[in-house]
């Protein structure tokens, strides 16, 4: 991603689309595109490039600048740090849990695990029966060689969306770490069933 897409188009919105609009779009891919969650080599990328746009048009200065004077307007001044600053009570809500989780995310791919599922439990707090931040949670664990407590997250998961395929591959994936193959190989049968239907 070499130039920089339009804000608006990344995030599939208009101008004029209110924040609750932008909120849910970004949501929606911010799912999609998360590499926890997507394997493809470029999602980190497309994710970051989400998150960015997110963060311009959701903030109502930041998308006034936008809007007059595109990325020339908002470069410089946009910072990484904005995506998560409702992990440090400034910019988003801190109650809000897509702030925390992306936190998580962030202190994750840096490969600080246990921040990471710190992150995650205090955006557990605010909503105990988010299944991708339990599954976030898991996937943390599972780095740090802890597969019980990340089977157990993964349990949470699959009692919220019993059809999160995710959560059955991740589940097989720590019983394999534990060596328990048979019970894994029913937790992948079970994600690609899930999968191909």
């Amino acid at each position: 991603m070499s130039a920089k897409r339009d804000y608006y188009d990344i995030l599939g919105v208009t101008k004029t689309s209110t924040h609750q609009e932008v909120k849910q779009q970004y949501r929606k891919l911010a799912l999609k595109f998360h590499p926890d969650r997507n394997q493809y080599s470029d999602a980190e990328e497309h994710f970051k490039e989400i998150s960015e746009a997110y963060s311009v048009i959701s903030n109502p200065e930041k998308k006034l600048v936008y809007d007059q004077y595109g990325h020339a307007g908002v470069n410089q001044r946009y910072s990484s740090e904005d995506i998560f600053r409702s992990a440090n009570g400034g910019g988003f809500d801190s109650n809000d849990v897509w702030g925390w989780r992306n936190r998580g995310g962030t202190l994750y791919f840096e490969g600080k695990y246990d921040e990471a599922i710190a992150c995650y439990d205090k955006a557990i707090e605010i909503e105990p029966d988010n299944p991708v931040v339990w599954n976030n949670k898991g996937l943390a664990l599972n780095s740090l060689d802890k597969y019980e407590q990340a089977i157990a997250c993964y349990d949470k998961v699959i009692g919220i969306d019993p059809k999160d395929a995710d959560a059955w591959n991740n589940k097989g994936l720590a019983l394999d770490s534990l060596g328990k193959s048979d019970e894994a190989k029913i937790c992948y049968d079970k994600s690609k069933a899930l999968e191909n239907s």
